[in-house]
Formats: C-alpha cells, structure tokens, sequence
C-alpha cells in the first residue's frame, strides 16, 4: 500500500511538473510575480538581493522556469514508471512462488 501512495505522489508531481514547465515555455505575455508586464517596464524582485529585470530578461527567466519544471516533471515520470515496473515485478515474483 505504501508503494500505492508514493507513486501517486510522485505521478502528481510529474503532472505538475510537465503541465506548468509546459505552460511556461508556451505563454505569450511576461509576467512578474503575478502581473504581466509590458515593453519597457522592470520586474523588481526582493529576497535575500534586490534583483531588476528588463521585460527581455524577465521573459527568458520565465522561459528556464518552465525547462527547469519540464525537466522536474519529466525525470519524475520516468522515476514514476520504473517504480511501477519494480513494484510489478516484485508483485509477480511472490505470486509465482506460491
């Protein structure tokens, strides 16, 4: 049962991944933070440094957000089937034995 669940979580996980990476990589408008941005404003974000961005960096920061959550989603999917295959091969093998 235990096996059940992580490969749920780890399916959600590649859902996310795929779904969002791929989103990223195909939307029209820039956005920072949660607003779109437009030709010539500036993205200020604020964390440990202040980092400003021009609408064309900006834009390519989207753009590997969504390859490095594509990726994300991807590894976890090929780790979800092996799983699944591990976990069925086991299953197989104790039925076969009795």
């Amino acid at each position: 049962m235990r096996a059940v669940y992580w490969l749920l979580v780890g399916v959600a996980i590649a859902i996310g991944g795929l779904a969002n990476g791929f989103d990223k990589l195909t939307e029209t408008t820039v956005s920072c933070g949660h607003e779109q941005m437009s030709r010539g404003d500036r993205c200020q974000e604020i964390g440990s440094s202040v980092q400003v961005r021009s609408y064309a960096e900006q834009r390519s920061a989207n753009q590997n957000e969504g390859l490095v959550s594509l990726v994300v989603g991807f590894v976890a999917a090929v780790g979800c089937l092996i799983f699944l295959v591990i976990v069925i091969s086991q299953y197989l093998e104790s039925r076969r034995r009795t």
